[in-house]
């Protein structure tokens, strides 16, 4: 009797050692917020970590490959030119200008100087193969008898000039008739006392009777004669 009653009280107390051993852990173990992650969330029961994923293309979406990119090769300069000096160019040599003919006769261009002696500078004078006569514009001209003679008196150039008349011609058109005198024209080397016909107006004409059989006429060129001075 007194062995059960001693059995009986030991297994009381491990029963009552065994519960305050339970409380305890279960207080210990009751927040969760004191308690590591593994304990609150075994690695079969706890939580869980969504895994990530890898967006995959879809059937209509296909992938094309990065194009590879080839730099061009890097160009080689070349080497600096160094320049040459330039030869100089040799001056063309001035033509000579030709005035005479092979048969000595003057070249004259379509205007010519030409000096009268009656004035004091060289006048610019038109060569015309078309005119017969040579002409010389006057003004205020006037005609008077000396010695028994006709003469006539006008200015030209700013100039007075008396001269005697050789003839008098009628022009074509039926105008009143016009003093012929006689002038002495100098044109490069040329100097020849030739008759001019005296017409109202300005300007000079070089006609036939001043250039035949001593010139020649090339329309493309003027002034070919140097100006005399």
């Amino acid at each position: 009797m007194n062995r059960r009653l001693a059995w009986l009280s030991a297994v009381l107390l491990l029963a009552g050692c065994a519960q305050n051993t339970s409380s305890q852990q279960e207080g210990a173990t009751t927040d969760p917020d004191m308690m590591p992650d593994d304990m609150i969330y075994p690695p079969s029961q706890g939580k869980t970590t969504a895994p990530k994923t890898t967006p995959t293309s879809t059937s209509s979406e296909s992938v094309l490959p990065e194009p590879e990119v080839t730099l061009p090769p890097k160009a080689v300069e070349p080497p600096p030119l160094i320049a040459k000096p330039e030869t100089p160019k040799p001056k063309p040599k001035p033509q000579p200008v030709v005035r005479v003919t092979p048969d000595g006769k003057l070249i004259l261009g379509r205007e010519e100087w030409v000096m009268f002696p009656q004035a004091n500078n060289p006048v610019k004078a038109t060569v015309d193969e078309g005119a017969a006569m040579s002409s010389i514009g006057v003004t205020g001209l006037t005609a008077f008898e000396r010695d028994g003679k006709e003469w006539v008196k006008f200015k030209t150039g700013g100039k007075q000039v008396e001269l005697p008349v050789e003839r008098w011609m009628k022009p074509k058109n039926g105008q009143d008739r016009e003093a012929v005198v006689k002038l002495s024209a100098k044109l490069g080397d040329l100097n020849e006392l030739t008759e001019f016909v005296l017409k109202a107006g300005k300007g000079i004409v070089l006609g036939v009777n001043f250039i035949r059989d001593v010139a020649i006429v090339d329309t493309k060129r003027q002034f070919v004669q140097p100006k005399v001075k």
